[in-house]
């Protein structure tokens, strides 16, 4: 995005509200010391999300919306309690707004009550404000479709991540010999919490005759530490974190990737895998899900975990995969030229472009 800008004469200015949340203090290698942006950046705190005051994020995107003077605006979210009173502003100031949208069906409808009400309510007014949208696919579009937002407000409608500097890191892997050659695994990569089903993944490990590698940290650790040891889990390895920048070692001799979410976004992760190609198994509360993940071209799409019929999918899918794998891998890498990020940056510019003409 930040050439197509330059090449076009137009200015970017990216406003980083803070580097990271509460609980993913250790996830360091994407603060403005260490990542090289090649495009002006404004960071308002270096305090986790949770402990900024919203007014003093909604104080702070103002005053720098009235020093930028922007013809449009790309909101990444509409979760932070900031978002609808700046949007208002906007409105006010006559600047065209963009929301990335990375919500998905089942978990705006897993809430009831009183929250949900009010949440809707909240939604709908930031809806109602809001000039375009840039997708996190299909199951997003599924979501906006259910709020009412018309097709013709979508610009764009996928998911990707910086590529490049990912496959570097995997070129720069010196081969190792077959004498030292790793067993395949099968991989978690993620934050260890609640939605990630991670206690149904390890007692699905007890089942199959492979190991697993977790790689990720989060509020989970210690219990699924204590989980590995009391039942003497043998063939399940707890990695911690792993920077971003030596994650392509850790993807390099996994079979697959498994990610068996009760909720998710979307999963980069699965982008992640399918760029080396991998095969992914995730469940259908996964964004990805039925949109970079189709079961039998590049991975296995189950309902959920607690179901055995789905489990049986899956060792099934286990036990074809060797057979398998260069048939996903192909589907993978090319599936993976779709899902790019010059592609995702070039329909962002044209929905930017879309919204100063009108």
């Amino acid at each position: 995005m930040s050439q197509i800008c330059v090449d076009k004469k137009d200015e970017l200015l990216v406003v980083e509200t803070t580097i990271t949340e509460a609980g993913r203090e250790d996830l360091v290698d994407f603060d403005l010391s260490t990542y090289p942006y090649k495009f002006p950046v404004k960071l308002i705190s270096t305090l986790p999300l949770q402990q900024i005051p919203a007014w003093k994020v909604g104080f702070e995107w103002c005053k720098i919306i009235l020093q930028f003077k922007p013809d449009v605006i790309n909101f990444t979210g509409y979760a932070e309690p900031a978002a609808l009173p700046v949007l208002l502003f906007c409105k006010i100031l006559g600047i065209k707004t963009v929301m990335t949208i990375e919500s998905v069906r089942n978990q705006s409808e897993n809430q009831n009550g009183v929250i949900h009400a009010v949440k809707s309510l909240l939604k709908s007014a930031i809806f109602n404000l809001t000039d375009g949208y840039f997708s996190y696919g299909l199951n997003s579009n599924q979501f906006l479709f259910r709020a009412g937002v018309a097709k013709s407000k979508i610009y764009s409608f996928l998911n990707s991540f910086d590529k490049n500097k990912f496959k570097q890191q995997f070129n720069s892997i010196k081969p190792k010999s077959s004498s030292n050659s790793t067993e395949p695994y099968l991989l978690f990569v993620g934050r260890l919490s609640e939605e990630k089903n991670l206690f149904e993944l390890i007692d699905l490990m007890k089942e199959l005759p492979y190991s697993l590698k977790m790689v990720g940290n989060g509020p989970l650790f210690s219990e699924l530490s204590m989980k590995i040891q009391q039942e003497q889990i043998s063939n399940v390895h707890l990695l911690g974190t792993v920077a971003w920048t030596e994650l392509a070692e850790v993807y390099q001799h996994a079979s697959c990737l498994v990610l068996v979410s009760t909720a998710e976004t979307w999963g980069m992760v699965a982008n992640e895998a399918q760029e080396l190609g991998k095969a992914v198994i995730c469940t259908e509360a996964c964004g990805c899900a039925n949109d970079l993940i189709i079961s039998g071209y590049n991975g296995l799409v189950i309902n959920q975990l607690s179901d055995k019929i789905e489990r049986n999918k899956i060792k099934q899918f286990l036990n074809n995969l060797p057979e398998n794998s260069s048939y996903f891998e192909g589907n993978s890498k090319r599936n993976s030229t779709i899902f790019n990020v010059e592609r995702l940056a070039q329909e962002m510019y044209q929905g930017f472009q879309k919204l100063t003409m009108n």
